[in-house]
């Protein structure tokens, strides 16, 4: 069969380890460039700026750097990245370059995609049992790598083909957005990386981001209000003061900008905030468990294999599935993905609910006796994290075009960055050369 199987796994960005990092004063009064956000994209932006001898102040409402690339070391005892994880477009991707220039610090290696595991209830379907999921996954990959109107991806499939067994497992594989909220087009006219394959980094992607920005200093705990730009340059408002200076660098998530979470006066054209709202955030909800040894040599099941049930929802428009990632990182923590709607929905149910749907279908998989494997579980949760709102961003069916708007400055003061501007867009990567060519328009206006 094709290997290459698992790279429809591969969404997400959100992971970073917390470092100390330099604090600086409000005492740096009218500086040239404010930085809101000190994610991937904003912390590449501080760092370019600092390069041209600007004066900069990066601001982060957390308290902690990387946004949603962040790897924690506590809960589990091992590196949990609680966001992005792979490295995309790994060939070019700029970060795992710095990690491999480091390795007395970090270990950097390819995906090899070669490891996984399909299960029809308790029945472990092996090569050619599966050909039939596989063939689906094919051919609804062809009509998506094909497509070329700006519509709900779900309008494009063929009833027979929504008819297939495996069609509601393929619809969580293919993307963390359901078919009916998924635009195909957008990827396909707007998606730009010289990169190929993914990777990863045994310390965590988080860590490896948080090492690569070491040096750029950025003021904790300080949330952007409100952006006034009526006058000569801007003023921005955050919890810790007023700050003024000549123009600003925004890289805040789509979901937090849609929110009015920043207030802009006087308010950004229209466009702008049709934007916010077209280019949305993905559902992501991501459940970790941390399980014993025996599990793994009970199941003969190696680092980094991902697995897949067969699911039926009964052509529910969100099937209710977790896919997952056994073994993460060769430690003993796996981690399933639940994504669109459903996300949602189980979301609001609370942590316990969560948990325990994931506990479900394993014990519907591997037996009743599961539990026995299980040492502790932890839920991440981007969706109703007040400082992202959702895991990263993807256009509205019908709104692919807003991309451009997204990334387009207002009065030469205002400056937009960050994934969802980015041409590898959904990745920490791709948010890092955004911070870079954000800077480069500010210093052309």
């Amino acid at each position: 069969m094709d290997i290459g199987r698992r790279q429809f796994l591969k969404a997400s960005i959100a992971g970073l380890a917390l470092l100390t990092l330099p604090r600086i004063s409000f005492a740096q009064s009218n500086p040239d460039v404010i930085v809101i956000g000190a994610g991937s994209a904003g912390l590449s932006a501080t760092t370019e700026l600092m390069k041209k001898g600007k004066s900069v102040v990066c601001i982060e409402a957390m308290n902690r750097i990387g946004g949603r690339c962040y790897t924690d070391n506590s809960i589990f005892g091992v590196p949990y990245d609680m966001g992005a994880h792979w490295l995309h477009g790994y060939t070019h991707n700029q970060i795992a370059k710095y990690g491999k220039k480091h390795k007395d610090i970090f270990n950097i290696y390819k995906d090899q995609d070669e490891s996984y595991l399909v299960y029809d209830g308790r029945k472990r379907l092996v090569w050619p049992q599966d050909k039939p999921l596989w063939d689906l996954y094919d051919e609804i990959k062809e009509i998506k790598n094909s497509t070329t109107v700006d519509v709900p991806f779900i309008d494009l499939i063929p009833k027979e083909i929504q008819n297939n067994e495996w069609f509601d497992t393929v619809q969580k594989i293919i993307t963390t957005r359901d078919f009916d909220n998924f635009s195909a087009y957008d990827d396909n006219v707007n998606w730009r990386d010289p990169g190929s394959s993914d990777g990863f980094c045994s310390q965590g992607y988080g860590t490896l981001l948080a090492h690569y920005r070491k040096d750029v200093p950025v003021k904790l705990n300080t949330a952007a209000k409100e952006i006034k730009w009526d006058g000569k340059g801007v003023k921005v408002y955050t919890s810790q003061g007023t700050i003024s200076a000549k123009a600003c660098i925004v890289t805040v998530s789509t979901g937090v900008l849609n929110a009015g979470k920043i207030k802009f006066t006087p308010t950004l054209p229209v466009k702008k905030y049709e934007a916010f709202d077209g280019i949305s955030m993905s559902s992501y909800y991501r459940v970790t468990l941390q399980l014993k040894e025996k599990f793994y040599k009970n199941f003969n099941i190696g680092p980094e294999t991902y697995f897949y049930t067969k699911v039926n929802s009964n052509k529910s428009k969100s099937p209710r599935s977790a896919n997952g990632v056994l073994r993460d990182l060769k430690n003993n923590i796996s981690f399933f993905n639940i994504k669109g709607q459903f996300a949602r929905d189980l979301e609001a149910q609370g942590i316990k609910a969560s948990v325990d749907f994931v506990l479900s279908d394993l014990r519907s998989t591997f037996g009743s006796n599961f539990d026995q494997y299980l040492i502790k579980s932890h839920v991440t949760d981007w969706l109703s994290n007040p400082f992202t709102l959702g895991a990263y961003s993807g256009a509205k069916p019908g709104k692919a075009r807003l991309r451009k708007v997204l990334k387009e400055s207002v009065g030469d003061r205002i400056f937009f960055a960050g994934e969802a501007t980015a041409g590898a867009h959904g990745t920490v990567h791709g948010a890092d050369r955004s911070g870079k060519r954000v800077v480069e328009e500010l210093l052309r206006s």
